[in-house]
């Protein structure tokens, strides 16, 4: 009995052993989150801008202005000439009709005495010709009598000195046959025309001066209105 309670009694007070608890496993850090940046978006290439034109050198040219045409009185004679020149007109007389006409550049010299009338007449002198340039006047033709009017360009020496001339002759200056043109033009069987560049300053140096005077632009605008003559 007395182990017994011994037992009992150790039994009792021994202290009672805890089983063994699982231990937790150590805590493990957490991971950072990762950030992934977004890819970016996709966009279609943008089409290329047409290119502009390259600026212009220099603006076109504005076209020459239309020559201007200038009629006398009697409604039948008419040339043309430049835009901004002048032209006056006289009248010297009227029975029998005089009239006189002169022609300016647009600076305002003089280039061109016109003689229209129902009496007058050419006189030339002993001279030695040579034509650079004779072409016939198509208004003119048929107008002129028996012959054909033309816009010429000369020289006359006479007694050595040279007279240049640009005028309307009354047929080439100087013909095959060797027969010259007079510088006035009958025309409309009644009417004496006459047509002269005037020259100032004395002559050209030399022919080969004229010629190259004569295919420059004064002289080509001269000819022109000469060649612009027309009777109707």
């Amino acid at each position: 009995m007395v182990n017994a309670s011994v037992e009992n009694r150790d039994a009792a007070t021994a202290p009672a052993t805890q089983p063994p608890s699982a231990s937790a496993p150590p805590a493990t850090p957490s991971e950072k989150p990762t950030t992934t940046a977004a890819p970016p978006p996709i966009t279609a290439p943008a089409e290329p801008l047409p290119s502009a034109a390259p600026p212009s050198s220099s603006d076109p040219a504005p076209a020459p202005a239309e020559p201007v045409t200038f009629t006398f009185p009697d409604g039948r004679l008419s040339f043309t000439h430049p835009a901004g020149w002048r032209v006056e007109h006289s009248q010297g007389g009227a029975s029998p009709s005089v009239e006189n006409v002169t022609v300016y550049d647009a600076s305002g010299n003089e280039q061109i005495g016109i003689f229209y009338s129902e009496v007058g007449g050419g006189v030339a002198g002993p001279h030695t010709r040579t034509a650079f340039f004779s072409e016939p006047v198509p208004g003119l033709q048929g107008h002129s009598g028996p012959e054909t009017a033309h816009a010429s360009f000369y020289v006359d020496r006479i007694d050595g000195a040279p007279h240049y001339r640009l005028s309307l002759t009354h047929r080439a200056a100087v013909s095959p046959d060797g027969t010259e043109g007079a510088d006035v033009v009958i025309v409309g069987g009644n009417r004496v025309l006459a047509a002269n560049v005037v020259f100032t300053g004395g002559p050209f140096a030399s022919d080969e001066a004229a010629k190259a005077w004569f295919a420059g632009s004064e002289g080509q605008a001269l000819t022109a209105i000469l060649m612009s003559f027309s009777y109707r």
